[in-house]
């Protein structure tokens, strides 16, 4: 399981929180998602979390958050252009797939 943190902008209660949480569970292959109102960031566990991160900022968007991936974070990863297993990364581990598993 990946885990990817995001800064969300402009929480302010549990009420946002919830909505946060709400709108990132919806995502398709989010396992867990955990929220700490202090910090403005929101924890998210999933297969493929990590790879997630336009999709989870778009949810937060539609549900009326501004996010993006938190300071300090590991960057997410970029697929090459075609998609994932198009780029020297997965042709050279010699198995397709996504080129970083």
């Amino acid at each position: 399981m990946q885990t990817t943190e995001l800064k969300v902008d402009g929480m302010t209660c549990g009420s946002c929180v919830a909505s946060v949480t709400k709108a990132l569970k919806r995502v398709p292959g989010v396992q867990d998602v955990e929220v700490d109102l202090g910090s403005g960031i929101a924890r998210v566990h999933g297969e493929h979390a990590a790879h997630q991160v336009p999709e989870l900022v778009a949810a937060l968007g539609e549900a009326g958050h501004e996010a993006g991936a938190a300071t300090g974070a590991p960057a997410a990863h970029q697929h090459p252009a075609g998609g994932c297993g198009a780029g020297a990364g997965a042709a050279g581990k010699g198995r397709g797939g996504c080129c970083c598993s």
